[in-house]
């Protein structure tokens, strides 16, 4: 700031200062009124629009597909965006890196535009900054309101040149809740279990082992029968090679 701006500055603020209003109990009275009103309004709504109470919930049950309230769909979307088949995606970078960045840039933003101009289009950061916040909210929050709401008992997942062995897999996969962990052409969930699009191609053996006996965080699979199992495998097998 030069010292023109720094006069100019105390100039407009000796006058506002001399044409305005104290403190208390003038804006002291505004904002106990605004914030009476606010929790009034909350209230009413809270009255007019009660909460149903559903059905007591299954823990056993496959088919609920779990989603977030709507102010919690920008990172829906986000864990969708950054869905992957490494520890660093969707958890790490949509649940926590891009979050904290956004914090921090919040918190520097004073620190960056130090200019005294309270005016709104005399500060061109604030402003855009504010803009940016806003429209990343609000795209994201539309993104993940119309996203795919995974799977659940009777979900399809579109899948070409499917084997008669590699249907009834498909079958076993979405019956048993797979696809709580597993996400295939951008259906079901993202985490914790990898991504299995492009997962097959390293043989039924492997994949029977994998589902017998378990493999990391995944546990092992029992009550197949043998001829499900094979099912199982075939269609793991051809994700991303035969079937697409």
């Amino acid at each position: 700031m030069n010292r023109a701006q720094k006069e100019a500055y105390k100039r407009d603020y000796a006058q506002a200062k001399a044409e305005g209003k104290p403190f208390f109990p003038y804006a002291v009275y505004k904002d106990l009124l605004i914030a009476s009103l606010a929790i009034g309004v909350v209230i009413a709504l809270a009255i007019w629009q009660r909460v149903e109470v559903g059905e007591p919930v299954n823990p056993a049950s496959t088919d609920y597909v779990p989603r977030p309230e709507w102010y919690f769909f920008f990172l829906f979307d986000l864990l969708r965006i950054f869905k992957g088949e490494n520890a660093l995606t969707p958890v790490i970078m949509a649940t926590f890196v891009i979050p904290n960045i956004l914090m921090i840039l919040l918190i520097l933003t004073p620190f960056i535009d130090r200019g005294p101009e309270r005016r709104i289009h005399r500060r061109p950061i604030a402003l855009l900054s504010g803009i940016a916040v806003i429209f990343f909210l609000a795209y994201f929050t539309k993104l993940g309101s119309e996203a795919p709401e995974g799977l659940g008992a009777g979900a399809e997942i579109e899948l070409t040149n499917l084997t008669p062995d590699a249907q009834a897999g498909l079958q076993l996969f979405l019956a048993n809740g797979c696809s709580s962990c597993h996400m295939i052409k951008n259906v079901g969930a993202p985490g914790p279990g990898p991504n299995l699009t492009n997962v097959g191609g390293r043989g039924p053996d492997f994949y029977l082992n994998v589902i017998q006996n378990g493999r990391g965080i995944m546990p092992a699979f029992e009550g197949f029968t043998d001829e499900e199992y094979r099912q199982l495998a075939a269609f793991l097998d051809g994700l991303g090679t035969e079937f697409r």
